[in-house]
């Protein structure tokens, strides 16, 4: 078994030994404290083996990040012109498939009620024939028949209207190798409104997070005097070596 196996094995055996003591006096409280120091001496072993290990590992991670970081920023400065060109072209695009899209939608609703005022009156027509036809049938006596011809007037007049709508003469835009993507997202435009939301029950919390680095920074500084709505200063004592 190599030195640090004998170590870890070591270290397996702390817990129970830890919990076999009980501070009641003087005698075990010094007991504690010694086994304290045990604990950070073998603390000691394990970082003396293993920090030069994660040392090693951080400066290769250190090499690779810079390696990296300059390769990203000349790739960026080599994209840099095409980012430009890009971003013109895409606005010039996105605004004629915009101006095109809102064109083709006036032309479909246009065709659309034009569709609907034809059918109409097509149909308004065939149920006026019909109505002159039935009340011709009538005057000679032909009531069966003539009844029939309004029930049927009547039965097509409650009919929904179906009708073909042509396509629109603008065509659709064709993007080759491209396509327009939507995406959204929230912008906070006024904080004060939205906590005030919050608190009136008219959002969930989730909506909003408290600044902790600030609230903790207050707490350190503060301390008991800390006075703010909502949060309180929690202090966390534990024991730990003097010196190293």
């Amino acid at each position: 078994m190599n030195e640090i196996e004998q170590i870890k094995a070591k270290a397996i055996t702390f817990p129970d030994q830890a919990k076999a003591i009980v501070v009641r006096d003087q005698k075990s409280l010094g007991l504690a404290n010694q086994f304290f120091l045990n604990i950070r001496a073998l603390r000691k072993e394990i970082a003396s083996y293993f920090d030069p290990i994660i040392e090693a590992a951080k400066e290769a991670k250190r090499k690779a990040d810079h390696t990296r970081a300059e390769a990203v920023s000349q790739k960026e400065r080599a994209e840099a012109p095409l980012v430009v060109a890009e971003a013109y072209l895409n606005e010039q695009i996105t605004d004629y498939k915009w101006e095109q899209d809102r064109i083709r939608a006036e032309e479909e609703e246009k065709n659309r009620l034009e569709a609907i005022k034809i059918e109409a009156e097509r149909r308004q027509k065939e149920e006026d024939d019909r109505l002159a036809q039935a009340a011709e049938l009538e005057a000679v006596g032909a009531t069966e028949e003539a009844e029939a011809l309004v029930n049927e007037a009547i039965e097509e007049k409650e009919k929904p209207l179906e009708v073909y709508v042509p396509p629109p003469a603008t065509p659709k835009v064709e993007l080759n190798g491209m396509t327009m993507v939507t995406n959204w997202h929230a912008e906070v435009v006024s904080l004060k409104e939205l906590c005030l939301a919050v608190g009136q029950g008219k959002c969930p919390l989730a909506y909003v997070e408290a600044n902790m680095p600030t609230l903790n920074t207050l707490a350190v500084r503060l301390k008991k005097e800390m006075n703010i709505p909502g949060v309180k200063a929690v202090s966390e004592t534990k024991s730990r070596p003097t010196g190293r």
